[in-house]
């Protein structure tokens, strides 16, 4: 009997959902829900229908505010008592970690915290991606650790072209070293660090090109400005449809990830996906979610010039060091195939039901 799981929220711009249950049917099959109301969770009959629910970016779920004690969050606490009795009626709930922090809210948000914290308690199962994400849950939030699902994030592999077309392009002629970041540009991107990498190198006559590409929120826009003035960047401020994704990825050698604030990178995922190596701070997140082969390419986080002595380092490597790297990343891409990491999924969500 198949089994539906219900998504909240479910996005439709990121096809990360629709990759993680790509391989659960017949079993389970992805649901949502066009106005999300806790009320209409609760019902008996409603349970009926949707065996197990899975909450997913929780901070744009429960959007709570700095100053705000999460207690007195009305929506919140519906969405408490919704799941309460959801669970009451023979439901069952996961909960998927996407981030340490909320997207618009400060590291100390009181509210935020201690709402993750009763979510910690209330779900059944609490999936990361990481053994820093675990860890991070049972430290910050007195998660059970039996309640813990490690699945990694999965590849982009096949979702935006076919993964043929993607294993066979060849790399780029390297007439320049061609760098890339991509995705929402938000003040976690931590923009300055690749501002003052890209301007020295640039100052210091160095030939290779930057292309900073996604949408710019307000707080990152006067950084940006700064970045598209320098010669060697070009800067594409806005969201990237789908079909050009292949493109912009294939034009480039490397990828760059300055935070040294990531969880889990959907978007070093996505670079990985099409053969880029990752340039990123040597933290745990980007260990745990890069190919061994290539963490001589982290650099230590805090030190304001690894960034630069690294993007170096790629400048000077030969095509077939470059090729080794791409490799590795075609690699690991594969492993974490959507299919295999759905199909990991699967047997979870089975686990919970059957629990």
């Amino acid at each position: 009997m198949q089994t539906r799981v219900l998504n909240i929220p479910y996005g439709t711009k990121n096809p990360y959902q629709n990759m993680m249950y790509s391989a659960c049917e017949p079993e389970f099959s992805l649901a949502a829900m066009k106005q999300l109301n806790f009320a209409e969770i609760a019902k008996p009959e409603f349970q009926t229908e949707h065996g197990i629910l899975h909450i997913q970016w929780d901070d744009r779920l429960f959007p709570i505010k700095d100053g705000e004690d999460s207690a007195n969050n009305a929506l919140f606490q519906d969405a408490v008592s919704g799941l309460e009795l959801y669970k009451s009626n023979g439901g069952r709930v996961i909960w998927t970690i996407h981030n340490r922090t909320a997207h618009s809210a400060r590291e100390g948000n009181d509210g935020f915290h201690a709402a993750r914290r009763k979510l910690a308690e209330l779900v059944d199962m609490i999936h990361v991606h990481t053994p820093n994400a675990r860890q991070h849950m049972i430290a910050q939030y007195d998660a059970e650790p039996n309640k813990i699902c490690l699945i990694p994030h999965p590849s982009y592999l096949g979702v935006y072209e076919s993964a043929e077309i993607t294993l066979a392009r060849l790399m780029q002629p390297r007439n320049q070293t061609h760098f890339l970041t991509f995705g929402a540009m938000r003040g976690n991107r931590e923009l300055d660090r690749l501002h003052f990498a890209i301007r020295k190198l640039t100052n210091r006559g160095f030939d290779f090109h930057m292309s900073v590409v996604g949408r710019v929120f307000r707080p990152s826009r006067r950084l940006v400005r700064r970045l598209d003035a320098i010669s060697n960047v070009t800067v594409i401020g806005e969201r990237v449809e789908d079909e050009a994704i292949p493109s912009v990825f294939s034009q480039a050698h490397a990828y760059v990830l300055p935070s040294t604030q990531t969880f889990t990178s959907g978007t070093a995922m996505l670079a990985m996906t099409f053969g880029l190596p990752v340039v990123a701070p040597d933290i745990e997140p980007h260990r745990q979610t890069t190919p061994e082969s290539c963490h001589d390419l982290l650099y230590p986080a805090q030190n304001p010039r690894g960034l630069i002595r690294m993007m170096m380092k790629v400048m000077e490597m030969s095509d077939s060091e470059l090729a080794e790297k791409r490799r590795a990343c075609f690699e690991f891409a594969q492993e974490r195939a959507p299919e295999r990491i759905s199909r990991k999924l699967a047997e979870a969500l089975t686990v919970l039901r059957n629990g």
